[in-house]
């Protein structure tokens, strides 16, 4: 059972979630269906950040503006540093700058081309599925582990999410490729230079303090403190990080819509909207 942040944004206090995903990366519901979740969960604001994709982003506005929902334009970007993967979070920024918009393009295909390499060795385990199906799964959107684990599903290779990620696809699995190998600083900047904060994701998850110290020096602006897999001692000990280095505060329930792990996270795992407001107030004015 994930953890959940019962307290934040209650007694009043307005409420929001900086880290949902959508069918435009590896989410099941559509931008516009989660905008009706936020609404009805008495979100204040939202942001979408599918992984390499702001296509979400167009497509959620006119429901969030009907409803009242503040959006912030969002993305998770991948990287890769010393061996370890390494997820940005991108807030604030121009999702229509050029030189982001090529860049994430460039991600999805190799993102197509991961999924290419995994079901490669798949097949070398006797586990045959095709990428025609995983890319039918991802329905045009960014193509991630979410969409060959649901693949190998549907197959009966596996009976659930968990299972595929332990046998096949998670980081020490045999059926494992790297992420995109970008350097971390290369898409800080990306986001800086589109005028956008950056946020290292989920630290808790993969992030030795070494690296997490070095990250810090290639210009984050935040840490994401609030995560289902931080427990209240890992939120306290990444805040005190993030005040030690003058860095913001981010968070949310990373949700997917994956029965599995995400029932119960949407609308509890928040943080207080006062954190978006200093973020707002750090944003360089043009």
């Amino acid at each position: 059972m994930p953890y959940r942040l019962e307290s934040v944004g209650q007694n009043g206090f307005e409420k929001a979630d900086l880290h949902i995903h959508t069918k435009c990366s590896d989410g099941i519901f559509s931008p516009e269906d989660i905008v009706a979740r936020a609404a009805a969960s008495g979100l204040a604001a939202i942001s979408i950040t599918d992984h390499d994709s702001v296509a979400g982003i167009d497509k959620a506005k006119p429901s969030a503006l009907a409803k009242g929902l503040e959006l912030i334009p969002g993305v998770e970007m991948s990287s890769t540093y010393k061996g370890y993967d390494i997820h940005i979070l991108g807030y604030f920024f121009d999702y229509k700058h050029s030189e982001l918009k090529l860049y994430l393009d460039h991600c999805r295909h190799l993102r197509t081309e991961r999924a290419e390499r995994m079901v490669g060795k798949l097949a070398k385990m006797g586990v045959k599925i095709g990428i025609e199906e995983i890319i039918l799964k991802a329905q045009n959107g960014s193509v991630g582990r979410p969409h060959i684990a649901a693949v190998l599903q549907d197959g009966g290779y596996v009976k659930s999410f968990s299972e595929a990620f332990s046998r096949y696809l998670g980081a020490h699995s045999p059926a494992y490729v790297k992420s995109i190998e970008t350097h971390p600083a290369d898409v800080i900047r990306l986001i800086n230079e589109a005028s956008g904060l950056s946020f290292l994701a989920h630290p808790a998850q993969n992030i030795p303090d070494e690296i997490l110290k070095q990250l810090i020096t290639f210009g984050l602006d935040g840490i994401e403190i609030i995560h289902p897999s931080h427990d209240t001692y890992k939120q306290n000990y990444y805040r005190e990080i993030a005040n030690e280095y003058f860095l913001l505060f981010s968070g949310g329930s990373d949700y997917h819509g994956l029965k599995e792990r995400d029932d119960e996270t949407f609308g509890t795992i928040t943080i207080p909207y006062e954190w978006v407001t200093k973020m707002k107030s750090r944003l360089v004015k043009t």
